[in-house]
């Protein structure tokens, strides 16, 4: 059960109100929130926030509200209320209210209970389809345990209730690049999950429809960070990773990215000053349309985690299939024998010599395709060099630099990652899905480097005369 508080929070917030009554809900709240101090675990002030933000979630229109004990860790209460619906399917809204000693936690994350709590009384509106269930969690900064603690204190039957979880966590603040979305890998099984697909396909169309346009893990840098995540475990992390450690579909929003953090994060200077209303404001439009638009849903769609966002839209494995394959067609036909003619053994097995690197090269393009879709995208433009290749020396070398560019700028953007720490060293890399596209450039590189000056240009990877 939650103490009594030192301070009431309901005399602070009716003390507060004439100041900011014809602000957003979601600022009121987050302001609100951030103006009891610092929240770390155990602190009379983190009391005062549980009673504060439980008569927030009731003015919202939230039922069943209560603030629930994380078993065998009682010091650890998390906040949950609902919205009922016609179903007994659940989408989840999620942020934390604890923070860290040294900071009010304005935007780290007051901001994300404001816009939770705005989007609950906006979603009550309406009726609704499935139950929303608001959870605001505690010792977030201490590891994600209060996240960690209520999921894993869920029935098997429960959990596979909830279609989704999108968690909203530091948001509201100016200066921010983009709204973004972010999905950290998590092992589950063995292997290394992410949010599926389709849960990152509803959001990306729900901001367009409200004009709030997501980046994917960079809004500066998206293509580059979405496969370092792919490729190395990042010491990052939101409550959404307790879902996805489940077999929970699960994001977090936020308006800090990969490489462009909040400056304020967990500083003194992170107060309500630095949340923009506004801003708040579009965030609620916004993720009240995506819990709206998931509303539709009748069940979770297929989990498919192996995807890429480029140019505001998810392309699948399926896609990247395809996009590979046609690929591997064009070097196919363009490296096809013709006209060959041999009239002893030793021409026959110079030839074969001739013509093993590019035989090599389209077998090994196919199985990078094929066993590691997203990272194989490294490989298109040494693939379209390959199939029309240039004659000249110069040319040829010029067409190594081009062909291996990208995957000579992942391994840069992979090492400042491990640079600056955001990256572990942990758990290294994934070299199981990097083996195939390193496998592929090599020959590649091979492959453009030997041809003859004199050799045909368009015969493509046979080199037959």
């Amino acid at each position: 059960m939650v103490r009594p508080a030192r301070i009431s929070a309901v005399l602070l917030l009716l003390a507060t109100a004439p100041a900011f009554s014809r602000e957003p809900l979601a600022w009121r709240v987050a302001a609100g929130l951030a103006r009891l101090g610092p929240r770390p675990d155990g602190a009379p002030s983190q009391t005062a926030a549980a009673r504060f933000l439980l008569d927030a979630m009731r003015g919202a229109g939230l039922r069943q509200v209560q603030a629930v004990p994380v078993p065998e860790h009682p010091e650890w209460v998390n906040l949950t209320g609902v919205l009922p619906g016609r179903s007994d399917r659940e989408i989840v809204l999620s942020a934390h209210y604890d923070s860290v000693p040294e900071g009010p936690g304005a935007g780290d994350d007051a901001s994300g209970c404001g816009v939770v709590v705005a989007v609950a009384a906006d979603l009550a509106r309406t009726p609704l389809d499935h139950t929303v269930r608001v959870v605001l969690f505690d010792a977030e900064e201490a590891g994600l345990k209060g996240s960690r603690g209520w999921v894993e204190s869920l029935a098997p039957a429960h959990r596979d209730r909830i279609l989704a979880d999108l968690n909203v966590e530091m948001v509201g603040w100016t200066g921010s690049a983009g709204p973004t979305i972010h999905s950290f890998p998590m092992e589950v099984g063995g292997e290394w999950t992410l949010a599926p697909a389709w849960l990152i396909h509803f959001l990306l169309r729900s901001g367009d429809a409200v004009g709030w346009h997501y980046g994917m893990s960079d809004a500066q840098a998206p293509f580059l960070s979405q496969l370092v995540l792919r490729t190395a475990r990042v010491r990052l992390g939101a409550d959404a990773n307790a879902f996805t450690k489940q077999g929970i579909p699960a994001v977090s929003v936020s308006d800090s990215s990969l490489l462009r953090m909040d400056p304020a994060y967990h500083g003194s200077e992170d107060t309500p000053a630095r949340l923009d209303p506004a801003r708040m404001e579009r965030w609620t439009t916004a993720v009240a349309a995506a819990v709206r638009r998931m509303d539709r849903l009748t069940g979770r769609p297929v989990q498919d985690d192996e995807f890429l966002v480029l140019f505001g839209r998810v392309w699948i494995r399926r896609d990247l299939y395809w996009m590979g394959l046609g690929l591997w067609l064009l070097l196919a036909v363009r490296g096809r024998p013709r006209g060959m003619r041999f009239e002893s053994a030793e021409e026959r097995s110079r030839a074969w010599r001739r013509h093993l690197p590019g035989v090599l090269f389209r077998a090994l393009f196919l199985a990078a395709v094929l066993l590691t879709p997203v990272l194989s995208v490294l490989l298109f433009p040494a693939g379209l060099l390959a199939a029309f290749p240039p004659r000249r020396t110069w040319a040829r070398v010029a067409a190594v630099v081009l062909g291996l560019l990208p995957l000579l700028v992942f391994f840069g953007a992979l090492g400042v990652a491990f640079a600056v720490h955001m990256a572990s060293t942990k758990a290294g890399l994934q070299w199981g899905a990097l083996a195939p596209v390193l496998a592929t450039a090599m020959v590649f590189a091979v492959l453009l480097a030997r041809r003859p000056p004199g050799e045909l240009a368009h015969s493509g990877l046979s080199g037959s005369k």
